[in-house]
């Protein structure tokens, strides 16, 4: 009997299937073990034709009747893939008497299925853990200040919830009382715990490990971080490349043109009087079986699809295997600045106000703005300021790339850079300097502030770590100043800067570095930059939370860590050069035993060997993705 939840709960799902492999494993055991009690029986023991042909008859069918029933299924449908091919080999090698390699067929295909899903299980190992970071039951807050259990689909955005020690964190939530440490390894790659308390948000996904928390929900289970991760893993398996596209129409095409090849080569020699009907019927049987492109089919995909998982393992959620082709042939990385290899998280260095203005005035001009905004200045401001009430705005406007227009008081505000001023017609004064943000009142500057920024720790060191496994065009592109951009170049030694962008302009250059040729993996915050993480050949988006399921970027970078970057781009490159072995060492093989078999130098268990054990093989080297 299912679990009532089964369909929402991936824990269930993956019950299930655990549940469903052990009843598989003892059913192939019990099939080998009468195979071989009956092949001893009618080699050594039983010598009537009719009763060996009777008992390897009941146990090919008792082995193989999943098999069968499917490839005769498909035969009748003409839907020719691995099944049916097996299942014409086994009834082929039966009829023409040749028993043994009829169980045989059977047995090495049983025993090489089962290889072949360990091993995938296996290697979709970490795949599956990411599936298990959503919690399903939160502990909810009545209106009584009574603590009821309920189904995390249930909780609502403002609900208040209590997080112990010990449990995942149901949703997204902000801590209203407590403080603990939080593992939140499942979500952004990081082992390092993170302290958090009061008004600090959490994400789901993470473990409580110490205090008990008592939090609002300000996202429901379906907006939350882990589902929407969930969500972006299951895109990964649809989202297909190049050569997974390739590959599947491949296979479409190989398989119903080589049973009409393995047709003209068991009918026409012999109809030429080239030995006899029998021998090219087997001959026929051999490349039947040796052409399954099994190997291709499953490990192929399964490549990629373990790509995808040893990445996420770093911090980084990949929308589609078929990127990996991208990042793997990355020649070019474009950086945003603030909030990317800067924190995003600034402080006020310096404040000025001219007169007649005093700087509590000017601060509460700017408040005002930026408490509309989103803008990482907003943030610096709030920090700055202490007690400040916010003033009345009649009108407001973004401007992006430029600043704030707004109407406070009657009095027309502009607050942002030079080409705001510029757009404004508002005079600059030559004492003020370059990399300033200026606020202008009806026309006249009143004063400005100057912003500093931290870079993000071990970006230095990226940089280096790029160059080293051959990316050497590297080039921040951003809105900001000449002057604060070239601060950070000098910091960082980034050869190339591009500053006083606005995002049409950074879209333009994007362009301009594709048209050359070159493969362009483009790093932005996600605020201003969604045109340019679309146009990009990869576009990576920092940042955690609400804004991930809506991102244009083809990947979300959930630990804010772009240090792992030269990792990511190795594991993708050595994962499409074990892409191309498989590929290489799987046709080689066919190959060889197709001619062979032709020959008559190679029985049908070889040929079974050929797939099955191929296939084997492959996934085997697939998985050492897994260890990268």
């Amino acid at each position: 009997m299912g679990c009532k939840h089964c369909h929402e709960h991936e824990g269930c799902k993956i019950e299930h299937m655990h549940t469903e492999e052990k009843k598989e494993n003892n059913r192939l055991g019990i099939t080998l073990y009468i195979i071989a009690i009956v092949l001893l029986a009618v080699s050594f023991i039983i010598q009537e034709r009719i009763i060996q042909t009777f008992l390897i008859g009941i146990s090919v069918i008792f082995s193989g009747y999943k098999l069968l029933a499917s490839g005769i299924k498909n035969i009748l449908r003409l839907n020719f893939e691995e099944d049916t091919l097996m299942t014409i080999a086994v009834l082929a090698a039966f009829c023409l008497g040749e028993y043994i390699e009829s169980s045989m067929v059977v047995i090495l295909y049983r025993l090489g299925e089962f290889l072949e899903d360990r091993a995938v299980d296996k290697s979709q190992k970490s795949m599956k853990e990411i599936l298990k970071i959503k919690a399903n039951i939160a502990n909810k807050i009545n209106k009584n200040n009574e603590i009821e259990k309920i189904d995390v689909e249930e909780i609502q955005v403002g609900d208040i919830i209590l997080i112990k020690p010990g449990e995942k964190i149901p949703v997204d939530a902000l801590i209203i009382s407590g403080s603990s440490n939080i593992d939140t390894s499942a979500i952004t790659g990081e082992s390092k715990q993170q302290y958090v308390e009061r008004n600090t948000e959490i994400l789901s996904g993470g473990i409580n490990l110490t205090g008990v928390l008592t939090c609002k929900v300000i996202r429901d289970s379906k907006n939350s971080t882990a589902s929407q991760i969930i969500n972006l893993v299951y895109e990964a398996k649809n989202n297909k490349g190049n050569t997974e596209k390739f590959i599947t129409k491949f296979s479409k095409t190989y398989t119903p043109t080589v049973i009409i090849l393995a047709i003209i080569l068991a009918i026409l020699p012999a109809s030429l009087g080239i030995l006899d009907y029998k021998t090219w019927i087997t001959r026929g049987l051999i490349f039947l079986v040796a052409s399954c492109p099994c190997s291709l089919v499953i490990a192929v995909p399964l490549s990629f699809f373990s790509c995808v998982g040893a990445i996420s393992k770093k911090g980084i959620i990949i929308k589609g295997t078929k990127h990996i082709e991208n990042i793997s042939k990355t020649t070019t990385i474009a950086f945003d600045k603030t909030g990317t290899l800067t924190t995003g998280k600034m402080e006020i260095n310096e404040l000025v106000a001219f007169s007649p203005y005093t700087k509590e005035e000017i601060l509460k001009y700017m408040y005002s703005l930026e408490k509309m905004s989103n803008h990482p200045i907003s943030t610096a401001i709030e920090k700055y300021t202490v007690n400040l009430d916010m003033l009345k705005i009649t009108e407001y406007k973004e401007i992006a790339g430029h600043g704030i227009y707004g109407k406070i008081e009657e009095k027309e505000v502009v607050f942002g850079n030079l080409r705001l001023l510029n757009k404004y017609k508002v005079k600059k004064e030559d004492e003020i300097p370059e990399d300033a943000i200026y606020m202008a009142i009806e026309g006249k500057i009143a004063g400005y502030i100057t912003l500093k920024e931290q870079i993000r720790t071990k970006t230095k060191e990226l940089i280096e770590q790029l160059e080293k496994i051959g990316i050497k065009n590297i080039i921040m592109l951003t809105g900001d100043n000449k002057k604060s951009a070239e601060k950070i170049k000098k910091q960082l030694k980034i050869k190339r800067i591009k500053a006083e962008l606005l995002p049409q302009d950074k879209l333009e250059e994007i362009t301009k570095i594709k048209e050359k040729g070159e493969k362009v993996i483009f790093v932005g915050d996600g605020i201003n930059d969604s045109p340019v993480l679309a146009a990009s050949d990869f576009g990576i988006a920092m940042g955690e939370g609400s804004q991930i399921a809506a991102s244009t970027a083809d990947g979300i970078l959930l630990s804010n860590n772009i240090s792992i970057l030269p990792e990511i781009i190795k594991i993708s490159k050595r994962s499409m050069n074990i892409i191309k072995f498989n590929i290489i060492f799987s046709l080689t093989i066919k190959i060889l035993v197709l001619i062979l078999g032709a020959m008559g130098k190679a029985p049908i268990w070889s040929a079974i060997l050929a797939d099955t054990g191929v296939t084997f093989l492959t996934v085997l080297n697939s998985m050492r993705i897994f260890k990268m």
